[in-house]
């Protein structure tokens, strides 16, 4: 009788702690039972990851005195070998002398990554021991104080460091960031304590920064390629960071959240002083109906020769009316961005200022192939009178527009009429994908097979239709694209919940398609789907009794 080759326990052992590492602590540890050979292999993972959520304590744990206090000093008193990185993740309360005790433990472990995260309660202080981890590579702290030890050099290797809602003096920040000469990456979210910000970095790549603060000081960082930053409420600081970034010679990625004004930029010039050649991704929060803020994001692409990605984040301010933006920007349609290639805009509803400025875009940008839309979460959406795309612009066309993405359709007018003319208006298609919210707007919206009988969608090849109501507006658009579509390839629906997935069904066989080797799946309801939560709150007393019987 042949035994079957254990391949799992053959495999070398740098292979496994690498599959053990993807697993949660819990699992992780109770793979001692598989075999003598297995008994001490989750004692040498490299990874170590605490979450009170994750790792709970049942009824018989709590019967034996177990606790997640008690679960981390087992794990640690058992580890072999170094501890590469540690993550902990707390919401109940842990005495601070508790976190301390396996910081301590954790210094004699060549600690490269730490990651700490107090969800609630007061700020944890940092303990000294941690400054004395030179080995890190990256640090990660949330709710926490901190304030180093005299003697703290920085840490000579650390290249990623996130501070969230931390609490710490201009002094020791700006030491701290001096200190470490291959720093990277910096997040810097909510920090308390610090007015006027200051960052020396010489080898950052990445900077993020949200925040409001009476000045910032940004130096040294030429190396810059990707800058995020959230000016909250309007602060003195914009206008000269603003200047600072656009000037960064390597910078590719550029976000900024919030309110984009002309002063920010600080011009009243249709481009920047100095071109961002290298950016090729640009994300902005603007107010459509507010000219200041078109004018300087267009100033923004003017001045962007290389950009190929755009998101344009829509805030509405009051009574969103087109007024003079509107004006401006049918009178202004001879710029070109020859190298945009994606565009993405959320929280689209439809009113006039928004359709005006997503026409000069698209009017703007011949090489785009690729165009999201997302319209509000809420029911936000505009049912009101818009002037119709198609009445207009009858000769318009996006030659290159192969992927058309709508997400939380509500099939209001307004969005109907939009994706109508995106159809029309784009010769090249090969791809739409709709996804409808979860409750729909109905609406009195025209047939779509009346009003377009004689349209052909010549390379339209998928269509993606998902969160599908049965209502009228939507049965007429699928019957709309399976009439006017001869290469269709496939055509995949999926209804939002059971009630109407049969009588949608026996529509959908009675259509006809022009496309002869069109293919119609469809997919079980969404409201069908169910994902079981998984249950972290099993004992986790194996641990204990495997460890006892030593």
């Amino acid at each position: 009788m042949t035994t079957e080759l254990d391949r799992i326990s053959n495999l070398p052992g740098g292979v496994i702690q690498k599959i053990l590492s993807y697993l949660p602590i819990r699992e992780a540890v109770r793979t001692c039972v598989l075999s003598s050979n297995w008994r001490c292999k989750w004692a040498m993972l490299p990874r170590l990851v605490f979450d009170d959520h994750q790792i709970g304590t049942t009824s018989k744990a709590r019967r034996r005195k177990t606790t997640f206090v008690s679960i981390v000093d087992r794990v640690l008193l058992l580890q072999i070998g170094p501890v590469d990185a540690f993550e902990l993740v707390y919401r109940k309360f842990i005495a601070a002398s508790d976190v301390d005790r396996w910081i301590l433990h954790l210094t004699r472990k060549s600690l490269k990554e730490f990651t700490l995260t107090k969800s609630r309660g007061s700020q944890y202080n940092i303990s000294s021991c941690l400054f004395s981890c030179q080995e890190l590579i990256h640090l990660d702290l949330n709710n926490c104080s901190l304030c180093p030890p005299s003697r703290f050099k920085g840490f000579r290797r650390l290249k990623s460091l996130r501070l969230q809602n931390i609490t710490v003096v201009p002094d020791v920040f700006e030491k701290l960031i001096g200190s470490c000469p291959l720093l990277e990456r910096l997040t810097l979210i909510d920090l308390h304590g610090i007015t006027h910000l200051k960052i020396d970095a010489p080898n950052l790549q990445f900077l993020e920064v949200q925040d409001t603060f009476e000045d910032v000081k940004v130096e040294n960082t030429l190396n810059l390629v990707d800058v995020s930053i959230d000016f909250g409420e309007a602060s003195s600081y914009c206008s000269n960071l603003l200047k600072y970034f656009v000037q960064l010679p390597l910078m590719e990625r550029l976000t900024i959240k919030g309110f984009l004004s002309k002063c920010a930029i600080g011009s009243s010039a249709e481009e920047l002083p100095k071109p961002c050649r290298c950016l090729k991704f640009l994300s902005l929060g603007i107010r459509l109906n507010n000219l200041e803020e078109i004018l300087a994001a267009i100033c923004f692409l003017r001045s962007s020769p290389a950009l190929q990605e755009l998101k344009i984040s829509v805030h509405q301010e009051g009574e969103a009316t087109a007024g003079e933006a509107t004006y401006w920007l049918n009178e202004n349609h001879n710029w070109a961005f020859t190298q945009l290639r994606l565009m993405k805009v959320t929280a689209f509803s439809g009113v006039k200022a928004e359709v005006d400025f997503i026409k000069f875009l698209l009017l703007s940008s011949p090489a785009l192939e690729e165009l999201e839309i997302v319209a509000p979460f809420e029911d936000q959406a505009v049912s009101g009178e818009v002037n119709s795309w198609l009445d207009d612009n009858l000769n318009w066309a996006f030659t290159q527009l192969r992927l058309v993405k709508v997400t939380c359709f509500s099939g209001v007018k307004a969005e109907v009429d939009f994706i109508k003319f995106l159809l029309l208006s784009s010769p090249a298609l090969q791809e739409l994908q709709i996804s409808a919210r979860h409750h729909v707007v109905l609406g009195e919206v025209n047939s779509w097979s009346d009003d377009n009988q004689n349209c052909v969608f010549t390379h339209l090849r998928v269509v993606q239709l998902t969160g599908i109501h049965g209502v009228k507006p939507e049965v007429d658009f699928i019957r709309f694209l399976l009439s006017s579509s001869p290469v269709l390839e496939r055509m995949t629906i999926q209804p939002t919940s059971v009630d109407c997935s049969l009588e949608l069904l026996k529509k959908l066989v009675q259509f006809r398609r022009v496309s002869v080797d069109a293919e119609i799946s469809y997919l079980d309801p969404l409201s069908s789907e169910s994902d079981e939560d998984s249950d972290f709150d099993d004992d986790y007393t194996d641990l204990e009794s495997d460890s006892d019987s030593d």
